[in-house]
């Protein structure tokens, strides 16, 4: 495979100062650039970090939730078989419903919902979907408000991040798309002279860039067509560049055209800073119209992204932050494996668990609702 060549305009202490037109375009590339790894880097990130989440925490999280479950069980025997003071009790109470409260976000489990209601005097059913229902109602209002669309209940799942973002991405294409159509069916007035005018000129403009595009498309698969080369090994090298043409072209990538005609040497350096004005604003426009969509992409990526993990819309996220997360998840969660396999044997003599009781304080009473933290943090 030929080396990827950068494609930029240079200039020479001999040469006039680059035009904006040509400044233009190296910025647009370096951006367009930047985005196209950015978009890899999510891409690839994500998928190692899911990869890692299935092989490190997910065993972790099952051995976890083993140990909690033995503690809840644990703390009620221990309830039940002895005598403890109101304060303790209290606080018993408070940590058996707790465990039993994470530990059914995870999974049913009837047992614990028959402890959950023997500590509360209520029902677990009724309240989870009670819950379920002010933290649906609550990111569905956020997210109709962010992305101006109207989802239905079907639409919205909190327990089914992945199929809720693939539902709010196609309910943000819909709303374009009911919007051109609105636009094109609205009645019309009569247009000015000057509205014809600027109308055809921006038809021709439009003519003229995809022409610019089509010129590129042509020269390359007029020098790189596989059926006019007789060597095997260069044909199959030829086959290789000309798929990636073809989806170049399709994909109106007027850089990756250009950086095929680099790399294949069919223009040069010279070339690149000799193009003329015309051109290289259609090619402008090109690559205006290629980043807009670049970052279009990038961003509902990190929404779809931000939705999979639960991580909410204010906060910093990047690739790297996304590995930080998984990495800190995994380290929290050994360290709290480390921590209940200890309580465990400690709490099973009841003298150690009144002892551990006594500087245990219990929480301040909150009233709040708070659907990001309430539940596992990112990749749990």
């Amino acid at each position: 495979m030929p080396t990827k060549k950068v494609v930029h305009i240079k200039t020479t202490p001999a040469q006039a100062p680059l035009s904006p037109a040509q400044k233009k375009f190296n910025a647009l590339i370096k951006k367009i650039d930047a985005h196209k790894q950015l978009l890899k880097e999510w891409q690839e990130t994500f998928e190692h970090c899911r990869q890692d989440a299935m092989e490190k925490l997910e065993p972790l999280k099952k051995t976890m939730i083993e140990h909690q479950t033995a503690m809840a069980h644990l703390l009620d025997q221990q309830f039940t078989s002895n005598k403890f003071t109101k304060l303790q009790q209290e606080k018993l109470t408070h940590l058996i419903v707790e465990l039993c409260e994470e530990l059914l976000r995870s999974g049913d489990n009837d047992k614990l919902k028959a402890m959950y209601n023997k500590y509360t005097a209520s029902d677990y059913d009724t309240e989870a979907e009670e819950e379920q229902m002010m933290a649906n109602d609550f990111m569905k209002s956020m997210l109709e408000k962010e992305f101006g669309v109207t989802l239905d209940d079907d639409d919205f799942d909190l327990t089914n991040p992945q199929a809720t973002a693939e539902r709010l991405a196609a309910k943000v294409k819909q709303r374009e798309a009911e919007a051109e159509a609105a636009a094109a069916a609205r009645p019309q007035r009569k247009k000015s002279a000057k509205q014809l005018a600027k109308e055809a000129k921006d038809a021709e403009e439009a003519a003229n860039v995809s022409k610019s595009i089509q010129a590129v498309y042509r020269q390359l698969t007029s020098a790189l067509h596989p059926d006019r080369e007789q060597d095997p090994t260069e044909r199959e090298r030829k086959t290789e560049l000309m798929q990636q043409v073809t989806v170049a072209y399709g994909n109106k990538d007027l850089l990756k055209l250009l950086e095929l005609q680099l790399a294949v040497e069919q223009i040069d350096q010279s070339k690149l800073s000799s193009l003329s004005a015309e051109r290289l604003k259609h090619y402008n426009k090109v690559l205006s119209d290629q980043l807009a969509e670049l970052q279009e992409e990038v961003m509902l990526k990190e929404d779809q992204i931000r939705m999979m993990v639960q991580i909410p819309p204010f906060e910093p996220l990047s690739p790297k932050r996304l590995a930080m997360l998984l990495k800190q998840d995994v380290q929290t969660m050994q360290a709290e494996i480390k921590r209940i396999q200890q309580d465990l044997r400690q709490f099973k003599d009841v003298k150690n668990l009144k002892a551990w009781l006594k500087s245990f304080r219990l929480p301040e009473p909150d009233f709040g609702f708070d659907p990001f933290f309430d539940g596992f943090p990112p990749f749990r």
